[in-house]
């Protein structure tokens, strides 16, 4: 279905759970429990739809490493080493795989309706052209001059009042997306679906508030909120089978990727202190 109320999140259908044989045990979502040895089947469905995932993301990867060497961004960095590449998979493939779980994207509902491609409603046309531009859309706005010195930071209190103006439009979008997920959230699921995606969610954002307070407390440490971590933050939230969500997770994935593509996966702080080695 098209409408909102249609999530990974909800644990029974529209008429029920399903009747199992007297005396057997149900799951969560009323699938009779599978019981005894062997009694676990593989969903070998989940996992091909989580390898499509992450080679999406390596898609993602590639083509902007592409669009670095014709100078978008005009600071891409150069990722002489293999080393680099390879640690920028793992993030990118541990952080990727953070995103699908939380957003359902392995689950047989989400993943049909992100990658339908039939009509009336070819869904997964949009998603794919969104995930695909919005790495090199992200990348050129730093081209343009007036926009590369646009700041979310607390620098931009230091530039002229259009500067703080569209910095403040950008975090109220941002403070309105983020509501609207949870009130969606809210509305069509039971109170421990609710939850369930409410405290998964504040979870990881917390984890980041409290990580970015103590380093910024820490004398020598710089503090630096890299886009892809903004990114990923942002897609963890995209889990309904509603528009406004597919754009949500395939924008916010896209951004995510291409910070790391084109920046490195560096990490938000920055430790200026010296090391001992000690014997």
């Amino acid at each position: 279905t098209e409408g909102a109320g249609h999530s990974a999140l909800e644990m029974d259908g529209a008429h029920g759970p399903a009747l199992a044989p007297t005396g057997q045990r149900l799951l969560l979502d009323g699938s009779p429990c599978g019981e005894g040895r062997h009694g676990h089947r593989v969903p070998w469905q989940q996992y091909w739809a989580l390898f499509v995932w992450q080679m999406l993301l390596v898609l993602q990867y590639a083509l902007t490493r592409a669009i670095c060497k014709l100078g978008i961004p005009d600071d891409c960095h150069p990722h002489a080493s293999l080393l680099e590449v390879v640690h920028d998979f793992q993030v990118m493939f541990t952080m990727g795989f953070i995103i699908a779980v939380l957003t359902g994207v392995h689950l047989p509902d989400r993943f049909g309706y992100l990658f339908c491609f039939s009509k009336p409603r070819p869904r997964g046309v949009a998603f794919l052209l969104i995930f695909l531009a919005g790495g090199p859309v992200f990348g050129s706005l730093g081209l343009v001059p007036f926009l590369r010195r646009i700041s979310i930071t607390t620098s931009f209190l230091e530039g002229s009042w259009v500067n703080q103006a569209i910095a403040a439009l950008l975090v109220l979008g941002a403070v309105f997306l983020l509501l609207w997920h949870f009130v969606c959230a809210f509305k069509h699921n039971p109170i421990q679906g609710f939850m369930a995606y409410a405290l998964s969610r504040v979870a990881v954002w917390l984890f980041y508030v409290i990580y970015l307070g103590v380093a910024s407390c820490t004398a020598d440490v710089s503090v630096h909120l890299h886009h892809y971590v903004i990114g990923f933050l942002c897609a963890l939230l995209a889990e309904f089978n509603h528009p406004a969500s597919l754009t949500l997770l395939a924008a916010g994935s896209a951004v995510f990727v291409q910070g790391i593509a084109a920046y490195d996966a560096d990490p938000v702080i920055e430790d200026h202190r010296p090391f001992y080695f000690l014997f």
